[in-house]
């Protein structure tokens, strides 16, 4: 239900996904020009690694072609480019590192931004059906948004770092021959659907709490978790599906579908966190101008576990 009730929002709000891809856009492009003075550096080093054609290779590569091919391709690419890291380590180490702030810091927190003014307007939506203008929200809400997106990119630095390298440990395996090559796609996509899922799923009460009570970060955190222990298992599978058809997507229509499927899957997991929080809550809501949503109250649920638990 949790699923199937942010599809309905997600089609309602549909309007929220443009308005998401014109912001990110925008980030990405202060994020570029803050690179400007690195690109010379950057050029270089990729340039003697032969990095520009691998790359083109790996992105017009589709399902078509076969799984394995793409997994190859894109090791390769990654080895180039690791390669290119070392040289502009060697020649430029405050490049190295000042590329890896924008891009790992700066990006993730100007992304974290545009969070909490979706979160708002798709609150007052399922409240009422009110519709509001993301910019306005945007900055209203600034100071809050500001907080979360620090707190959210500081504990997605640790995590994208295990993920990456544990990615890179798997995408290895490609140099062996045999079974693996065939299974090896299978199980990249689902390490990185389920990692990411975890990790989403555990920040998935974080937003819709701060919307929703109007309170302190922290408070706003705490909240969250307890409102996503009531339901794990529903939120963590409904999210899997959107990170597994991602990533499916990706492989089957070249690595540029990236620049759509990336903010859809942002809006879709918006909308369902959103429509978890709400249930978790046990609180009506609106998935769209002709349906209302009435879930079981908090004290039902919460009754119904204790005499689970006692069963």
């Amino acid at each position: 239900m949790i699923f199937k009730n942010s599809l309905k929002l997600f089609v309602a709000n549909f309007s929220v996904f443009w308005k998401l891809l014109l912001y990110k856009l925008v980030a990405i492009a202060i994020c570029i020009v803050l690179l400007i003075p690195a690109f010379n550096s950057w050029g270089n080093a990729l340039d003697s690694v032969n990095f520009v054609n691998l790359l083109v290779d790996f992105s017009t590569k589709t399902v078509f072609v076969n799984f394995s091919a793409i997994v190859n391709s894109l090791y390769v690419v990654i080895e180039a480019f690791l390669d290119a890291m070392a040289n502009l380590y060697a020649s430029n180490p405050f490049i190295l590192f000042y590329t890896v702030a924008v891009v790992f810091i700066v990006l993730p927190f100007l992304f974290g931004l545009s969070t909490i003014p979706t979160g708002e307007g798709l609150y007052l939506y399922m409240a009422s059906l009110t519709k509001s203008s993301f910019m306005a929200n945007f900055v209203s809400k600034l100071g809050r948004s500001a907080l979360y997106s620090i707190i959210r990119t500081l504990l997605l630095l640790p995590f994208l770092a295990v993920l990456l390298i544990g990615g890179y440990f798997l995408l290895s395996l490609c140099e062996i021959d045999g079974i693996i090559q065939i299974f090896l796609p299978i199980i990249l996509v689902l390490y990185f659907a389920i990692l990411l899922s975890l990790f989403t799923t555990f920040l998935s009460g974080f937003m819709p709490a701060s919307v929703v009570f109007d309170v302190s970060i922290v408070k706003a955190f705490k909240k969250g978790l307890k409102a996503v222990s009531r339901m794990f298992l529903r939120v963590f599978s409904s999210i899997l599906v959107i990170f597994f058809f991602t990533i499916f997507l990706t492989f089957m229509m070249t690595s540029f579908s990236l620049i759509a499927l990336i903010p859809l899957a942002s809006v879709a997991i918006i909308m369902l966190e959103m429509v978890m929080f709400f249930e978790s809550q046990g609180n009506r809501y609106y998935v769209d101008l002709d349906s209302i949503v009435s879930p079981r109250k908090l004290e039902q649920c919460d009754k119904f576990c204790k005499v689970k638990n006692i069963i």
